[in-house]
């Protein structure tokens, strides 16, 4: 038989680290952070700016399609309370697709039985969404797909999608909306947009 005395027994019992070993451990694990966590930010930030310009791009492509579809002209519009249209602020605040059959002034208008097809929520954080002249309140599709101004004249313009954080690189940071007259949409990364998103 072998026993073992009682100190021999406390070590075979006793696991663990040496204070060296956990501050080794602390300071490798602080190095991974900091490595980590500006990437996974960046990370974050970059799909956020990718899921606001495929909500838009996919919100013009409802539109148009819905007017070929119902014959009639389908309006795109900045709307904040999600059932009326805006002409103040970005198009971050939110917007609406909506079955446009009266198009009685300059601006776009959600009229009595006009029909809303679809919603989109405001966007959260640091983007902002901002068209230029003919494209800073609204977009309209007629019945044959081509874009229109509320006048009946050609539409066409470009919307950035911008997220202004600062752990996104400028060569990064946006993205360009292009609305043709004939209604055709296309996405471009422009190469150098500050922080501060100028159109």
């Amino acid at each position: 038989k072998h026993f073992f005395t009682h100190r021999q027994l406390i070590r075979a019992v006793q696991h663990g680290f040496t204070l060296i070993e956990l501050m080794v451990a602390i300071a490798i694990l602080a190095i991974l952070l900091a490595v980590g966590v500006p990437s996974f930010q960046s990370f974050i930030a970059s799909s956020r700016l990718t899921t606001a310009n495929n909500d838009f791009v996919g919100a013009m492509t409802l539109a148009r399609s819905e007017a070929i579809r119902r014959g009639n002209r389908v309006t795109v519009c900045k709307s904040a309370d999600l059932n009326t249209c805006t002409t103040a602020g970005g198009w971050q605040q939110g917007w609406i697709v909506f079955v446009d059959t009266t198009r009685s002034g300059a601006a776009a208008e959600v009229n009595t039985g006009e029909t809303i097809v679809s919603r989109y929520e405001a966007i959260q954080g640091s983007l902002t969404l901002v068209g230029d002249t003919n494209v800073a309140s609204y977009i309209s599709f007629a019945a044959d797909g081509t874009a229109r101004l509320m006048s009946g004249a050609a539409q066409a313009g470009r919307i950035r999608v911008c997220n202004s954080a600062s752990v996104m690189e400028d060569s990064r940071r946006a993205r360009d909306i292009t609305v043709t007259s004939a209604g055709r949409i296309a996405t471009s990364v422009p190469t150098s947009v500050s922080a501060t998103c100028p159109l």
